[in-house]
């Protein structure tokens, strides 16, 4: 081989093992640009509706029906699309929390990633976390909790949603093969 192909075949073989930035990154693919709508201060809050074409009764999902279209379903414990929180007695600070639960079907086996905001207002919505929220739940491949009447191959993971006020919230709620708009109101303390 010439020498002056030495070098050019060297880059050559050393850019073929470059990765695309993300590759080794799973949940960088779910990150794509939130697409929540934005509401004017005393708008009527458009929350999402129960999804009918599942038995929610006969699973006995914790956190009662999910709302939305799935395969990732908030249960809010309540089906009119409300979410209460009180005080976070756990951590302190500003932040109301609320339990909710998290339901993903048997027919989606991937990762989901979960972020929100505030749709009538500036406020932000966070996940679990310490004394401040996090800005996004992971939900992976195979993270569960078990309950009674689980179907199989069902996925179920608790949460806490954390607001700093009442109003109208929004999540993404993004999977390798989907993205979903979920909308449900938030009382805070």
């Amino acid at each position: 081989m010439p020498r002056t192909l030495i070098p050019a075949v060297s880059v050559l073989a050393a850019l073929a093992g470059i990765q695309p930035v993300g590759a080794s990154n799973p949940w960088a693919k779910l990150h794509r640009p939130l697409h929540l709508p934005r509401l004017a201060p005393g708008s009527a809050c458009p929350v999402s509706r129960v999804d009918p074409r599942f038995d929610w009764q006969r699973f006995q999902i914790v956190g009662g029906s999910g709302i939305g279209r799935g395969p990732v379903y908030p249960g809010l414990g309540d089906s009119a699309g409300r979410l209460y929180t009180q005080a976070d007695d756990q951590n302190g600070g500003a932040w109301a929390r609320g339990k909710l639960f998290w339901y993903v079907r048997p027919s989606y086996r991937g990762r989901v990633l979960i972020r929100g905001r505030r749709l009538d207002g500036p406020q932000s919505l966070g996940f679990n976390g310490g004394r401040l929220p996090l800005r996004e739940l992971r939900i992976h491949q195979y993270e569960t909790v078990s309950w009674t009447g689980q179907p199989a191959g069902s996925r179920g993971v608790p949460s806490d949603a954390r607001v700093l006020s009442s109003g109208c919230y929004g999540v993404q709620i993004d999977g390798t093969t989907f993205s979903r708009i979920v909308v449900f109101t938030i009382t805070a303390p």
